[in-house]
Protein backbone atom coordinates (compact mmCIF):
# COMPACT_ATOMS: atom_id res chain seq x y z
CA UNK A 1 0.00 0.00 0.00
CA UNK A 2 3.14 2.31 0.86
CA UNK A 3 4.14 1.78 -3.29
CA UNK A 4 0.99 2.49 -3.97
CA UNK A 5 0.82 5.91 -1.81
CA UNK A 6 3.98 6.73 -3.47
CA UNK A 7 3.12 6.14 -7.13
CA UNK A 8 0.04 8.48 -6.61
CA UNK A 9 2.03 11.21 -4.60
CA UNK A 10 4.53 11.42 -7.40
CA UNK A 11 1.68 11.15 -10.32
CA UNK A 12 0.12 13.87 -8.35
CA UNK A 13 3.46 16.16 -8.78
CA UNK A 14 3.89 15.07 -12.81
CA UNK A 15 0.64 16.08 -13.46
CA UNK A 16 0.07 19.41 -11.47
CA UNK A 17 0.80 21.53 -14.61
CA UNK A 18 -1.29 19.53 -16.85
CA UNK A 19 -4.43 21.69 -18.01
CA UNK A 20 -7.43 19.61 -17.40
CA UNK A 21 -8.54 18.87 -13.88
CA UNK A 22 -8.13 16.27 -11.83
CA UNK A 23 -10.56 13.87 -11.31
CA UNK A 24 -10.88 11.25 -8.61
CA UNK A 25 -9.59 8.20 -8.26
CA UNK A 26 -11.58 5.10 -10.65
CA UNK A 27 -13.67 3.29 -8.43
CA UNK A 28 -12.65 -0.46 -8.40
CA UNK A 29 -16.47 -1.08 -7.69
CA UNK A 30 -17.62 0.59 -10.39
CA UNK A 31 -14.52 -0.88 -12.29
CA UNK A 32 -15.56 -4.14 -11.41
CA UNK A 33 -19.48 -4.18 -12.64
CA UNK A 34 -17.83 -2.66 -16.18
CA UNK A 35 -16.01 -5.28 -16.33
CA UNK A 36 -17.47 -8.56 -14.72
CA UNK A 37 -13.94 -9.02 -13.33
CA UNK A 38 -13.82 -9.52 -9.45
CA UNK A 39 -12.85 -6.30 -7.12
CA UNK A 40 -10.41 -9.08 -5.44
CA UNK A 41 -8.96 -10.02 -9.19
CA UNK A 42 -8.45 -5.80 -9.72
CA UNK A 43 -7.11 -5.05 -6.47
CA UNK A 44 -4.92 -7.98 -6.58
CA UNK A 45 -3.90 -7.09 -10.33
CA UNK A 46 -3.10 -3.36 -9.49
CA UNK A 47 -0.94 -4.59 -6.72
CA UNK A 48 1.65 -6.35 -9.09
CA UNK A 49 1.61 -3.35 -10.98
CA UNK A 50 4.22 -0.31 -10.97
CA UNK A 51 3.92 3.21 -11.62
CA UNK A 52 6.09 4.40 -14.54
CA UNK A 53 6.46 8.23 -14.03
CA UNK A 54 8.32 7.93 -17.79
CA UNK A 55 4.93 7.29 -19.24
CA UNK A 56 3.62 10.27 -17.92
CA UNK A 57 5.65 12.28 -19.88
CA UNK A 58 5.44 10.56 -23.01
CA UNK A 59 1.99 10.99 -22.85
CA UNK A 60 2.70 14.95 -22.77
CA UNK A 61 4.64 14.77 -26.34
CA UNK A 62 3.10 12.52 -28.48
CA UNK A 63 4.12 12.02 -32.06
CA UNK A 64 0.52 13.28 -33.24
CA UNK A 65 1.99 16.93 -31.80
CA UNK A 66 4.48 17.14 -34.44
CA UNK A 67 3.54 19.97 -37.79
CA UNK A 68 2.53 17.52 -40.55
CA UNK A 69 5.38 17.69 -42.39
CA UNK A 70 8.09 16.10 -39.38
CA UNK A 71 5.01 13.75 -38.66
CA UNK A 72 5.06 12.22 -42.81
CA UNK A 73 8.95 11.67 -42.34
CA UNK A 74 8.39 9.50 -39.41
CA UNK A 75 6.14 7.10 -41.56
CA UNK A 76 6.38 7.63 -45.37
CA UNK A 77 10.06 6.35 -45.80
CA UNK A 78 11.32 3.93 -48.56
CA UNK A 79 12.44 0.94 -45.80
CA UNK A 80 8.81 1.25 -44.91
CA UNK A 81 7.56 0.58 -48.40
CA UNK A 82 9.54 -2.19 -49.47
CA UNK A 83 8.85 -3.69 -46.06
CA UNK A 84 5.24 -3.37 -46.87
CA UNK A 85 5.96 -4.89 -49.91
CA UNK A 86 7.89 -7.99 -48.32
CA UNK A 87 4.72 -7.97 -45.73
CA UNK A 88 2.04 -8.06 -48.76
CA UNK A 89 3.54 -10.85 -50.79
CA UNK A 90 4.81 -12.57 -48.08
CA UNK A 91 0.82 -12.73 -47.03
CA UNK A 92 -0.82 -12.54 -49.95
CA UNK A 93 -3.24 -15.00 -49.89
CA UNK A 94 -4.46 -14.56 -45.71
CA UNK A 95 -4.64 -10.46 -47.11
CA UNK A 96 -6.62 -11.17 -50.04
CA UNK A 97 -8.77 -13.68 -47.62
CA UNK A 98 -9.07 -10.91 -45.64
CA UNK A 99 -10.78 -8.64 -48.10
CA UNK A 100 -12.91 -11.26 -49.91
CA UNK A 101 -14.13 -12.10 -46.20
CA UNK A 102 -14.21 -8.68 -44.61
CA UNK A 103 -14.40 -5.97 -47.48
CA UNK A 104 -10.87 -4.51 -46.22
CA UNK A 105 -8.05 -3.81 -49.21
CA UNK A 106 -4.77 -5.52 -48.20
CA UNK A 107 -3.00 -2.42 -48.46
CA UNK A 108 -4.70 -0.67 -45.49
CA UNK A 109 -3.99 -3.49 -43.59
CA UNK A 110 -0.48 -3.66 -44.54
CA UNK A 111 -0.19 -0.20 -43.82
CA UNK A 112 -2.00 -0.31 -40.27
CA UNK A 113 0.27 -2.88 -39.44
CA UNK A 114 3.30 -1.14 -41.08
CA UNK A 115 2.56 1.95 -39.07
CA UNK A 116 2.02 0.62 -35.66
CA UNK A 117 4.96 -1.79 -35.22
CA UNK A 118 7.18 -1.84 -38.49
CA UNK A 119 5.38 -5.34 -40.25
CA UNK A 120 6.01 -6.72 -36.18
CA UNK A 121 9.21 -5.78 -35.56
CA UNK A 122 8.38 -3.13 -32.71
CA UNK A 123 5.58 -4.04 -30.70
CA UNK A 124 6.75 -2.30 -27.55
CA UNK A 125 8.35 -3.04 -24.62
CA UNK A 126 6.02 -1.58 -21.86
CA UNK A 127 4.62 -4.03 -19.07
CA UNK A 128 1.30 -3.78 -20.84
CA UNK A 129 -0.24 -4.28 -16.50
CA UNK A 130 1.84 -0.92 -15.10
CA UNK A 131 0.98 1.27 -18.54
CA UNK A 132 -2.36 0.91 -17.91
CA UNK A 133 -2.14 1.06 -14.04
CA UNK A 134 -0.02 4.20 -14.62
CA UNK A 135 -2.27 5.70 -17.01
CA UNK A 136 -5.41 4.64 -15.59
CA UNK A 137 -4.46 5.23 -11.90
CA UNK A 138 -2.24 8.24 -12.08
CA UNK A 139 -2.99 10.20 -15.18
CA UNK A 140 -6.11 12.21 -14.49
CA UNK A 141 -6.99 13.54 -17.98
CA UNK A 142 -7.20 9.71 -19.30
CA UNK A 143 -8.13 8.12 -15.94
CA UNK A 144 -11.60 6.93 -17.09
CA UNK A 145 -10.64 6.06 -20.23
CA UNK A 146 -7.28 4.24 -19.03
CA UNK A 147 -8.76 2.61 -15.87
CA UNK A 148 -11.34 0.74 -18.05
CA UNK A 149 -9.20 -0.80 -20.20
CA UNK A 150 -6.89 -2.14 -17.06
CA UNK A 151 -9.58 -3.86 -16.37
CA UNK A 152 -10.41 -5.39 -19.76
CA UNK A 153 -6.61 -6.14 -19.79
CA UNK A 154 -7.34 -8.29 -16.55
CA UNK A 155 -10.35 -9.69 -18.37
CA UNK A 156 -8.22 -10.68 -21.33
CA UNK A 157 -5.63 -12.01 -19.35
CA UNK A 158 -7.35 -14.39 -17.71
CA UNK A 159 -9.77 -15.58 -20.54
CA UNK A 160 -6.13 -15.40 -22.55
CA UNK A 161 -4.45 -17.74 -19.53
CA UNK A 162 -2.08 -14.91 -19.44
CA UNK A 163 0.75 -13.77 -16.50
CA UNK A 164 -0.59 -10.08 -15.84
CA UNK A 165 3.08 -8.88 -16.25
CA UNK A 166 4.10 -11.15 -18.86
CA UNK A 167 2.95 -9.09 -21.97
CA UNK A 168 4.84 -6.18 -23.04
CA UNK A 169 3.09 -3.36 -25.38
CA UNK A 170 2.93 0.53 -25.89
CA UNK A 171 3.31 3.06 -23.57
CA UNK A 172 -0.23 3.80 -23.93
CA UNK A 173 -1.22 -0.18 -23.64
CA UNK A 174 -1.69 -1.30 -26.92
CA UNK A 175 -0.43 -5.02 -28.03
CA UNK A 176 0.35 -6.97 -30.68
CA UNK A 177 1.42 -6.46 -35.02
CA UNK A 178 -2.14 -3.79 -34.38
CA UNK A 179 -0.73 -2.41 -31.43
CA UNK A 180 -4.92 -3.21 -29.93
CA UNK A 181 -5.87 -1.77 -26.89
CA UNK A 182 -7.61 -4.79 -24.44
CA UNK A 183 -11.00 -3.94 -24.86
CA UNK A 184 -10.48 -4.13 -28.93
CA UNK A 185 -8.95 -7.25 -28.76
CA UNK A 186 -11.36 -8.62 -26.66
CA UNK A 187 -14.16 -7.41 -29.01
CA UNK A 188 -12.50 -7.68 -32.51
CA UNK A 189 -9.47 -9.97 -32.42
CA UNK A 190 -10.35 -13.29 -34.54
CA UNK A 191 -8.78 -16.66 -34.86
CA UNK A 192 -8.85 -16.37 -38.92
CA UNK A 193 -6.06 -19.51 -38.96
CA UNK A 194 -8.70 -21.99 -37.30
CA UNK A 195 -6.62 -23.02 -34.81
CA UNK A 196 -8.57 -22.17 -31.57
CA UNK A 197 -6.42 -19.53 -30.53
CA UNK A 198 -6.53 -15.39 -31.19
CA UNK A 199 -2.80 -14.62 -30.97
CA UNK A 200 -2.08 -10.88 -32.20
CA UNK A 201 1.51 -11.27 -31.30
CA UNK A 202 3.13 -14.05 -33.54
CA UNK A 203 0.57 -14.89 -35.69
CA UNK A 204 0.51 -12.84 -38.50
CA UNK A 205 -2.87 -14.63 -40.07
CA UNK A 206 -4.92 -13.88 -36.81
CA UNK A 207 -3.25 -10.10 -36.77
CA UNK A 208 -4.44 -9.63 -40.32
CA UNK A 209 -7.83 -10.67 -39.92
CA UNK A 210 -8.52 -8.90 -36.77
CA UNK A 211 -7.29 -5.56 -38.33
CA UNK A 212 -9.81 -5.53 -41.08
CA UNK A 213 -12.50 -7.56 -38.87
CA UNK A 214 -11.75 -4.11 -36.62
CA UNK A 215 -12.00 -2.02 -39.52
CA UNK A 216 -15.39 -3.61 -40.80
CA UNK A 217 -16.73 -3.48 -37.17
CA UNK A 218 -16.32 0.42 -37.30
CA UNK A 219 -18.23 1.24 -41.10
CA UNK A 220 -15.68 0.89 -43.49
CA UNK A 221 -17.03 0.89 -46.84
CA UNK A 222 -15.66 -1.42 -49.25
CA UNK A 223 -14.83 -0.26 -52.93
CA UNK A 224 -15.28 3.31 -51.51
CA UNK A 225 -12.43 6.48 -51.56
CA UNK A 226 -10.59 7.41 -48.57
CA UNK A 227 -9.06 10.73 -49.03
CA UNK A 228 -8.43 13.67 -51.56
CA UNK A 229 -6.86 16.81 -51.85
CA UNK A 230 -8.14 20.20 -52.10
CA UNK A 231 -7.77 23.48 -53.29
CA UNK A 232 -9.64 25.72 -50.67
CA UNK A 233 -9.99 29.69 -50.98
CA UNK A 234 -8.61 30.96 -48.00
CA UNK A 235 -11.54 33.22 -46.89
CA UNK A 236 -13.42 29.67 -46.92
CA UNK A 237 -11.26 27.63 -44.92
CA UNK A 238 -11.90 28.08 -41.59
CA UNK A 239 -15.56 27.99 -41.78
CA UNK A 240 -15.45 24.79 -43.65
CA UNK A 241 -12.77 23.01 -41.01
CA UNK A 242 -16.12 24.09 -38.28
CA UNK A 243 -18.36 22.02 -39.84
CA UNK A 244 -16.32 18.83 -39.19
CA UNK A 245 -17.79 15.57 -40.09
CA UNK A 246 -21.46 17.42 -40.88
CA UNK A 247 -19.46 19.12 -44.59
CA UNK A 248 -21.12 18.31 -46.97
CA UNK A 249 -20.34 17.80 -51.12
CA UNK A 250 -22.54 20.49 -51.82
CA UNK A 251 -21.32 22.92 -49.54
CA UNK A 252 -17.82 22.18 -50.22
CA UNK A 253 -18.42 23.28 -53.80
CA UNK A 254 -20.48 25.75 -52.83
CA UNK A 255 -17.43 27.38 -51.16
CA UNK A 256 -15.35 27.35 -54.60
CA UNK A 257 -13.10 24.03 -52.97
CA UNK A 258 -11.68 22.03 -55.76
CA UNK A 259 -10.83 18.21 -56.10
CA UNK A 260 -9.79 16.39 -58.72
CA UNK A 261 -12.03 13.51 -58.85
CA UNK A 262 -15.76 14.87 -57.85
CA UNK A 263 -17.28 14.19 -54.58
CA UNK A 264 -20.63 13.09 -54.08
CA UNK A 265 -22.84 16.02 -53.22
CA UNK A 266 -24.99 14.62 -50.65
CA UNK A 267 -22.00 12.56 -49.11
CA UNK A 268 -20.87 13.84 -45.31
CA UNK A 269 -16.82 14.07 -45.27
CA UNK A 270 -14.51 16.50 -43.14
CA UNK A 271 -12.01 18.76 -44.44
CA UNK A 272 -8.18 18.78 -43.00
CA UNK A 273 -5.56 21.31 -42.66
CA UNK A 274 -1.99 20.14 -42.92
CA UNK A 275 0.83 21.98 -42.03
CA UNK A 276 3.16 21.99 -44.78
CA UNK A 277 6.93 22.50 -44.51
CA UNK A 278 7.74 25.47 -46.49
CA UNK A 279 4.80 27.11 -43.99
CA UNK A 280 1.78 27.10 -46.03
CA UNK A 281 -1.20 24.86 -45.25
CA UNK A 282 -2.27 22.17 -47.59
CA UNK A 283 -6.08 20.91 -47.46
CA UNK A 284 -7.72 17.45 -48.21
CA UNK A 285 -11.07 16.01 -47.76
CA UNK A 286 -11.91 12.80 -45.90
CA UNK A 287 -14.44 10.43 -46.70
CA UNK A 288 -16.11 7.71 -44.48
CA UNK A 289 -13.19 5.21 -45.04
CA UNK A 290 -10.99 8.19 -43.67
CA UNK A 291 -13.42 8.58 -41.00
CA UNK A 292 -12.83 4.67 -39.83
CA UNK A 293 -9.19 4.86 -39.89
CA UNK A 294 -9.43 7.90 -37.25
CA UNK A 295 -11.11 5.12 -35.41
CA UNK A 296 -7.97 2.98 -34.71
CA UNK A 297 -6.27 6.55 -33.99
CA UNK A 298 -7.99 10.00 -33.88
CA UNK A 299 -5.50 11.98 -35.00
CA UNK A 300 -5.60 12.82 -38.58
CA UNK A 301 -1.87 12.77 -39.14
CA UNK A 302 -2.24 9.59 -38.44
CA UNK A 303 -4.82 8.65 -40.76
CA UNK A 304 -3.56 10.93 -43.74
CA UNK A 305 0.06 8.85 -43.07
CA UNK A 306 -1.76 5.45 -43.20
CA UNK A 307 -3.84 6.34 -46.08
CA UNK A 308 -0.35 7.36 -48.26
CA UNK A 309 1.66 4.31 -47.06
CA UNK A 310 -1.13 2.42 -48.35
CA UNK A 311 -1.17 4.12 -51.56
CA UNK A 312 3.10 3.24 -52.13
CA UNK A 313 2.47 -0.16 -50.76
CA UNK A 314 -0.09 -0.48 -53.72
CA UNK A 315 1.88 0.99 -56.18
CA UNK A 316 4.87 -0.99 -55.28
CA UNK A 317 2.87 -4.17 -55.12
CA UNK A 318 1.41 -3.37 -59.06
CA UNK A 319 4.92 -2.71 -59.88
CA UNK A 320 6.35 -6.30 -58.41
CA UNK A 321 3.67 -8.03 -60.15
CA UNK A 322 3.53 -5.84 -63.65
CA UNK A 323 7.51 -7.12 -63.88
CA UNK A 324 6.53 -10.44 -63.57
CA UNK A 325 3.17 -10.85 -65.76
CA UNK A 326 1.29 -11.38 -62.59
CA UNK A 327 -2.48 -10.05 -61.83
CA UNK A 328 -1.92 -6.49 -60.20
CA UNK A 329 -4.40 -4.68 -57.47
CA UNK A 330 -6.89 -2.70 -59.26
CA UNK A 331 -7.59 0.54 -57.13
CA UNK A 332 -11.37 0.15 -58.15
CA UNK A 333 -12.36 2.78 -55.93
CA UNK A 334 -15.23 5.52 -56.33
CA UNK A 335 -15.67 8.95 -54.14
Amino acid sequence: MLKKALCLTLAAALTAALPTAASAAPDINELSAYSGVSVDELNAAIGLSTFQPTIIKTMTRPYESKPWWQYRKLFITTSRIDAGLKFYLAHEETLKRAEETLGVPPEIVCAIIGVETFYGRNMGTWSVLDALFTLGFNYPPRESYFSKEFANYVKLAKREGWQLKDIKGSYAGAMGMGQFMPSSYLDYAIDFDGDGHVNLFDNTTDAIGSVANYFKGHDWAAGRGIYYPALVPADQAQALLDKDWELTGRELYAAGVSTKVNLSLDEKMRLFSYQLEDGSTGYGVGLNNFHTIMKYNKSPLYARAVYELSEFIRMAYNDYKAKHGEPQNPQGRVP
